[in-house]
């Protein structure tokens, strides 16, 4: 089965338009890190950056 949109941009999109998807996307990837998963932690935190500011943002935010 073929999808039609790629997974980034099926979490992108629902991130700009639903502030409590971003909240939750984040609150999972504390508790990953929390319960000592910080593969999953890793994960998450990288697909909450890619669908929120992404990270050439963040680099400039961060004076880099």
């Amino acid at each position: 089965m073929v999808l039609s949109r790629s997974f980034k941009d099926t979490v992108k999109a629902r991130a700009a338009r639903d502030p409590a998807f971003r909240a939750a996307l984040l609150g999972e990837a504390v508790e990953a890190f929390a319960a000592g998963d910080a593969d999953s932690g890793k994960a998450l935190i990288r697909d909450y950056i890619n669908a929120t500011v992404g990270f050439d943002q963040l680099s400039e935010s961060c004076g880099n």
